[in-house]
């Protein structure tokens, strides 16, 4: 460790979800994990401890908050059991952000999700959030407001290196909706591409899209194309929109997504598909079994160094500003 330590003594701990990323972390910093015990109860309730004395100590907690709700619960509780422990600071890492798509009231009698996890999250008595390319970046000022400080990073500089690597001369980058366009237009720059396509449609439901919906803003004829969003999850919309980029005479379909949640039978529906490779993170894990697939290309890139790198900043005082490209 270099600079000037700022809040004392380096732990970090994870939550059940978080801890292949947690350990693989440490490795990069050359610390040990910290012991935590996590105890079930019969009913499914848990009950957190931490092993190690936490006194004015630098706390680092990682777990995502994907499915089941056990993950959001695991973060909360053990960012809460620090700060009852006596930490002098606490920082939750969190790799995917759950209920981060439910930021509107699209429709009579549903409330605000995202808003309701935010606060939940301030509840924790965390002092400070890591949060990786989240679905809706205007969601997190809801947290700045109530005191909660947040450092956003973005995948970005992981998965440019490698789509450098693997896209031909002629390729195209998109976005499978319209919201997405504004991170299609920031990877065509970083990938020197000039402009990008955009896949709009319509949605009868959550991951249902509408049938002959798809319109194709952009060309795509005898080029590659490269979909990039932040997260997968049935691949409904994705296998969608390569299927109408094939019949607008599209070559390879190439499609990155932070994270990969994978729901159902999405490994499968993507075997099925056009898609020649699908690439995400270890934002959320998956073991080997869970990602076998019989043709599509399955790749994982790992963001435990660009978290690890953030996490000494933040401990040292460092800026995170230099990790962003």
């Amino acid at each position: 460790m270099k600079g000037n330590i700022m809040h004392g003594k380096l732990k970090i701990f994870s939550g059940r979800a978080g801890l292949p990323l947690a350990q693989n972390i440490c490795r990069q910093l050359s610390v040990k994990l910290g012991q935590a015990d996590i105890k079930p109860f019969a009913d499914g309730e848990i009950r957190p401890r931490l092993l190690e004395d936490v006194r004015e100590t630098d706390v680092f907690i990682v777990n995502p908050t994907h499915m089941p709700e056990s993950n959001f619960f695991d973060l909360c509780l053990l960012g809460r059991t620090a700060h009852d422990s006596s930490a002098n600071r606490v920082t939750l890492v969190i790799p995917y952000l759950g209920y981060n798509r439910q930021d509107r009231r699209d429709r009579p009698r549903v409330t605000i999700s995202s808003a309701f996890v935010a606060d939940m999250l301030i509840n924790s008595f965390a002092d400070r959030l890591l949060l990786l390319d989240v679905h809706n970046e205007a969601t997190l000022g809801s947290f700045e407001k109530k005191g909660l400080r947040v450092d956003h990073l973005y995948s970005s500089s992981v998965s440019v290196q490698y789509l450098k690597k693997i896209m031909s001369k002629n390729f195209v980058v998109a976005s499978p909706d319209v919201g997405g366009g504004a991170r299609a237009r920031a990877y065509a720059h970083r990938l020197n591409q000039n402009g990008h396509v955009v896949f709009d449609k319509s949605r009868t439901e959550p991951n249902q899209i509408k049938e002959k919906s798809i319109r194709i803003i952009g060309n795509v004829r005898d080029k590659d194309v490269v979909f990039v969003d932040d997260l997968i999850d049935t691949g409904g919309s994705l296998i969608a929109d390569a299927k109408a980029a094939k019949k607008k005479g599209a070559k390879k379909i190439f499609a990155f997504a932070t994270h990969g949640l994978f729901s159902g039978q999405a490994i499968a529906r993507l075997d099925d598909s056009a898609i020649t490779e699908v690439i995400v993170t270890d934002s959320i894990y998956h073991s080997s079994e869970e990602l076998k697939s019989r043709r599509v290309k399955i790749t994982v890139l790992s963001v435990a160094s660009l978290l690890a790198d953030a996490i000494r900043r933040i401990h040292e005082g460092e800026s995170i500003s230099e990790l962003f490209i």
